[in-house]
């Protein structure tokens, strides 16, 4: 008896290791400024935050995939109603802002994302790889990265997954 239930906690322990192999899947970075929160609660304090977005895995209208993923962040902060948009006219407090880089290169660093654009990959991947910054100005206040495979688009339900998972890993928990 005790062999059989062995077996089935190793067979169901293998299923579920198979099933994260295709994510989502989020890090933080090694670093978050202690004033992550409270500019985050300060820039969405009078409207949406906003968000930049690099590259489109999906090979999609680049501001329908931009306003897909301001809409998929939005609300996604535990504790904090958070709303999120592309539209740098909306945001009240521009200079605070998300900027998302979708497959860029393995190297690529968050801080980069704050000092402007960086390359990202023109063909679509076998898996979506996102890095992520919260940035003051060119200053790096929080960074997270996160990767899925095997989804269809944007609307596809473990990539809304993946930018929820992303932007609650972003801002942390309250202090």
């Amino acid at each position: 008896m005790l062999k059989r239930l062995l077996s089935a906690g190793a067979a169901a322990l293998a299923a579920l290791g198979a099933a994260c192999e295709d994510g989502p899947a989020t890090l933080a970075g090694t670093w978050r400024s202690p004033a992550a929160w409270s500019s985050m609660i300060y820039a969405t304090s009078a409207g949406p935050m906003l968000v930049e977005v690099h590259g489109d895995p999906f090979g999609l209208d680049a501001a329908g995939f931009r306003a897909a993923v301001a809409q998929a962040m939005t609300n996604q902060i535990i504790g904090r109603p958070t709303a999120f948009t592309a539209d740098p006219q909306q945001a009240p407090q521009p200079r605070f802002r998300v900027a998302l880089a979708f497959d860029p290169p393995a190297d690529a660093d968050a801080r980069q994302l704050c000092q402007g654009p960086i390359a990202t990959a023109a063909a679509r991947q076998e898996r979506v790889t996102v890095l992520g910054a919260f940035c003051d100005g060119a200053t790096l206040l929080a960074s997270v990265r996160g990767w899925v495979a095997k989804v269809e688009g944007p609307d596809d339900r473990r990539f809304l997954q993946l930018i929820g998972q992303l932007t609650r890993e972003l801002f942390g928990n309250p202090p």
